[in-house]
């Protein structure tokens, strides 16, 4: 009898972690740009020079307006992780220094929330910013999805 309470308790406790996990873990990323913006597919490489800052402009010379969620977000640490593959720390460091690389300081909007980055990205013709798939639906009439590697989100072998 006791073997088959522990059995449940763990199997309850696991089932409530592994729940509480998914409710707060991001189920994808997806790039929004400016509905303005020709670019319909990057690829992960290119989204790296972008958020990096080493490409500055679009095709037609708009200036590259990047905006990302807060650092402690999950949007922000898969942004970090899996696209610009360097820690927050590193990547601020690496944003800073690029006046003494004999670059132009870039300058990285700061957004609260999926929606402020919508917003944002809106409201600039070069906005870059990459938001949970989740907030699409809310969003989407504001700012255009961007495919990569030529995937939409929720296609098989989409990176993000």
């Amino acid at each position: 009898m006791n073997k088959s309470i522990l059995g449940l308790t763990l199997i309850l406790l696991f089932g409530i972690g592994a729940s509480a996990y998914a409710q707060s873990a991001p189920a994808g990323l997806a790039v929004v740009v400016n509905k303005s913006n020709s670019v319909e597919s990057l690829s992960t490489a290119q989204l790296r020079k972008l958020v990096l800052g080493d490409v500055r402009e679009w095709p037609g010379k708009k200036v590259v307006n990047v905006v990302l969620r807060e650092g402690s977000s999950k949007v922000s640490q898969l942004v970090f992780a899996n696209v610009v593959r360097l820690t927050e720390a590193e990547y601020r460091r690496y944003i800073m220094n690029a006046e003494f690389r004999g670059d132009e300081a870039m300058t990285v909007q700061s957004a609260n929330s999926d929606a402020d980055s919508a917003r944002q990205v809106a409201g600039a013709a070069g906005g870059i910013a990459f938001v949970e798939v989740t907030a699409l639906p809310g969003i989407s009439s504001t700012v255009k999805v961007v495919r990569v590697n030529g995937k939409l989100p929720g296609e098989p072998g989409y990176p993000l």
